[in-house]
């Protein structure tokens, strides 16, 4: 049996496990260690990689609670125990840092003021986890406090939902450019095919997200609007820099105003798509 350790770069506020390929992953509350158990690896060099794997797994659906990590790079630590029960420490398991303040609990009342319900949401137990890589680009985009690399990786995550929808959808690249306003975008097509998708049953909460943004316009259609905005006002001009064209310049004010000001959009455009994922894509 082997026993990989990694120290996060924050301890977590949560307590969770996992099962992901036959290997345990498990994380305590208060603690900044991040322990793998599994039985099966070829050598001591085959182990850390199996283990990193199903560690950037786990930690990647821990969007469902807004919670981020990434893995301290030279914390890695392995222990091998072997058929005898005989513990051999490759290399001594990392020193676990521990933080004493508790989330608050989530305490419901009826009519008398008895307790019906007590729940600690830090307490997460065993989660489900469906390897995507939507969540990796999502857990990337929020472990930066840079605006343009957290909208490119927040699209990115939307962008990569989107393409298996169109997958599922069997359509090819000319039908999805129909769908965008011009008729001739592909990228914009894509992403309003996923925003029709995510949000058939229920279009409020995006407008509510989407009304706030300066060029919003309440009198057009919401979804091809979105997407037109999200996809040409920022996409385009924060990954092209032509100096004849529109962009997102590093250091201008205006620029950087305009991104953190789409940024909750952009943030609920990607979560959402991350949850139609989780629920009818993987």
């Amino acid at each position: 049996m082997w026993k990989v350790y990694f120290n996060l770069t924050k301890p977590s506020p949560l307590e969770a496990n996992a099962e992901i390929s036959g290997m345990k992953v498990s994380v305590n509350q208060g603690s900044d260690q991040l322990v793998v158990e599994f039985d099966e690896a070829y050598d001591e060099a085959d182990a850390p990689q199996k283990a990193r794997t199903a560690a950037n797994q786990f930690l990647d659906a821990l969007w469902q609670s807004d919670t981020y990590f990434s893995i301290d790079p030279v914390s890695q630590a392995i222990e091998c125990i072997s058929p005898t029960s005989k513990s051999i420490a490759i290399t001594p398991p990392p020193t676990s840092g521990v933080v004493s303040a508790q989330p608050p609990k989530v305490v419901i009342r009826n009519a008398s003021g008895n307790i019906t319900e007590e729940d600690d949401p830090s307490k997460l137990g065993k989660i489900d986890v469906k390897p995507s890589e939507a969540a990796s680009y999502n857990r990337h985009a929020h472990l930066t406090d840079d605006p343009f690399n957290r909208f490119h990786d927040l699209y990115l995550a939307a962008e990569n939902v989107a393409s298996k929808a169109e997958k599922i959808k069997g359509l090819n690249k000319s039908q999805v450019k129909r769908l965008s306003e011009s008729g001739e975008s592909y990228g914009e097509g894509l992403l309003r095919l996923a925003l029709d998708e995510c949000f058939s049953s229920n279009q409020q909460p995006l407008k509510q997200t989407a009304k706030n943004l300066p060029e919003f316009d309440r009198s057009q259609e919401l979804i091809p609007q979105v997407a037109k905005i999200l996809y040409n006002g920022y996409r385009c001009q924060l990954n092209h820099s032509k100096a004849l064209e529109d962009k997102k310049i590093p250091f201008n004010p205006q620029d950087e105003r305009e991104v953190k000001t789409a940024l909750p959009l952009m943030e609920f455009v990607a979560k959402s798509l991350l949850q139609y994922e989780e629920d009818s894509l993987l």
